[in-house]
């Protein structure tokens, strides 16, 4: 078998090409994915317990010393019925979350802790047991500065925190901002 100069270069360039393509592709195996990281993707934290999730866990008040409301999403994949404890500052609030049924603490149930000690802006423990295993959440606290916690606010959310502001060029989105268009620069 002879070989020409042409099948020289096509072999050599078809080399080439595979080994620059192997050299990118190999940046996947030897580097971290990011889409590899499970982390909760929302406001709140996160739980689990068997077949029991906590997801997305927070508190929404007025101010700290007031009652505050529990919110997140409690689903069973198991299929029996199960107790749930949730536990903060001294008082302890049980639901049961049905087999193969999620619970949303926004819609379906509302759960007021009264001798709540957080303050917005703050991280807050919180006790979250399932049949006698439970575990300790760092949860947050928000108050109804966001629009999308303000119905949800113990007693009402009080329009006076958030006159003083308003939207403006140099905000985006949903965002708010203090906004003087006589300052110079906007």
């Amino acid at each position: 078998m002879k070989f020409s100069a042409e099948t020289a270069r096509r072999t050599a360039a078809a080399s080439l090409a595979a080994a620059a393509l192997l050299g990118l592709t190999g940046c996947s195996f030897s580097n971290l994915q990011a889409t590899t990281i499970e982390y909760s993707a929302s406001d709140g934290s996160s739980a689990e317990f068997n077949d029991v999730k906590f997801r997305h866990m927070a508190f929404v008040t007025r101010g700290e010393d007031n009652p505050a409301r529990v919110i997140g999403t409690l689903s069973n994949t198991g299929l029996e019925d199960a107790e749930v404890e949730i536990a903060s500052d001294s008082e302890t609030i049980m639901v049961t979350v049905p087999a193969r049924e999620i619970v949303s603490l926004e819609h379906d149930e509302e759960i007021v802790v009264e001798s709540f000690e957080g303050a917005p802006g703050s991280m807050h423990d919180v006790t979250v047991s399932v049949d006698g295993e439970s575990a300790e959440l760092e949860t947050a606290v928000f108050d109804g500065v966001l629009p999308e916690y303000r119905d949800l606010v113990p007693g009402g959310y009080d329009e006076t925190v958030t006159d003083h502001l308003e939207h403006g060029p140099d905000t985006y989105g949903s965002g708010t901002s203090h906004h003087d268009p006589n300052e110079s620069g906007h």
